[in-house]
């Protein structure tokens, strides 16, 4: 009796191979001399693409696009000279290609009143650096000579000469930093921001006393602002009263307290005069002073009366602005 066939059963890949995709995987070359050539191709390239990269460094910072002109054009303060060396200096590091803006916008803003700096290409080797100045918002008198313009930030800008139309602060002497750091001047600068223009053109011999602030305007009033606070409320109110208030009545006055912004007053000075008396005990306008003089000639208090004396005193009317 014949026995029934098993099976076959179907032998595994050897461990390690790799099943059959239909394509025979491409041999490797044993050839040392093909191996050798493919070295030496990867290693020109990348020489060639090395020397590519520095001969394009080297034309865009090279003397081939070097700068060798400059030109400064905006600036209007007292470091003409040192403005137009650091811009030089500058431009000696960058191109025509690669220009220097950020190393020069650093380096001119540290001069005073410089906000910023632009540059512009002059083919073939030429750069203009256009300069934006700060507008100056005071004028800084020091007492015993010398007017200088200030920038909103405190910063000496330059010589103010004779010019006009801005406020005026009065120190003592000049910043050695040429900045305004002290408190007094930093709350003069304070107050100056807060008022327009106009108005604040009108304020002159602007200065700190006694921890507050002084002031005069243009017309001769005196302006009292009292503590080196609420300097916005304060402004406020200068301009309500300049604004609102009878023009008789500011030309008459002598000072404007601002020191509670609520509540200004505008005060006068008054003179209270001593008239001399006649031989008959009666003032020469009719008013009898015999009794406020003795039989000397000389008043109760001592004070002759055969000149005229002057004694002051002040009032003020509250204002509501």
């Amino acid at each position: 009796m014949k026995m029934p066939s098993l099976p076959r059963r179907r032998s595994s890949p050897p461990s390690g191979s790799r099943p059959r995709t239909g394509q025979r995987p491409p041999r490797r070359s044993s050839n040392p001399e093909a191996r050798a050539r493919v070295l030496r191709i990867a290693a020109y390239v990348s020489v060639v693409t090395v020397a590519s990269v520095l001969l394009i460094l080297w034309t865009i910072s090279g003397p081939v696009f070097g700068i060798s002109n400059v030109t400064v054009k905006g600036y209007t303060g007292d470091y003409r000279a040192e403005v137009q060396q650091s811009a030089e200096l500058v431009a000696g590091t960058g191109s025509m290609v690669r220009l220097p803006s950020g190393d020069m916008r650093t380096a001119l803003t540290r001069f005073p009143g410089v906000l910023d700096t632009d540059i512009e290409r002059d083919w073939p080797w030429s750069i203009t650096v256009r300069v934006t100045m700060g507008a100056p918002i005071a004028i800084l008198s020091v007492k015993g000579g010398g007017r200088y313009l200030i920038s909103p930030s405190g910063q000496v800008m330059g010589k103010a000469g004779a010019r006009a139309g801005l406020p005026v602060i009065t120190v003592a002497s000049y910043p050695q930093s040429g900045v305004l750091t002290a408190n007094g001047q930093r709350a003069a600068l304070r107050f100056i921001g807060w008022l327009p223009p106009d108005i604040a053109g009108r304020l002159r011999d602007l200065h700190a006393v006694g921890g507050g602030l002084e002031a005069k305007l243009n017309n001769g009033l005196e302006l009292r602002l009292g503590a080196a606070t609420k300097l916005a409320e304060k402004a406020q109110a200068l301009v309500a009263v300049l604004s609102q208030a009878d023009p008789k009545a500011l030309d008459a006055a002598a000072y404007l307290d601002l020191s509670n912004p609520s509540r200004p007053m505008l005060g006068s000075t008054i003179q209270r005069l001593v008239v001399p008396s006649t031989t008959d005990g009666t003032a020469t306008d009719g008013t009898s002073t015999t009794g406020g003089t003795s039989g000397d000639g000389t008043s109760t208090d001592g004070t002759s009366t055969g000149g005229m004396v002057d004694t002051t005193g002040e009032t003020g009317t509250t204002l509501n602005p």
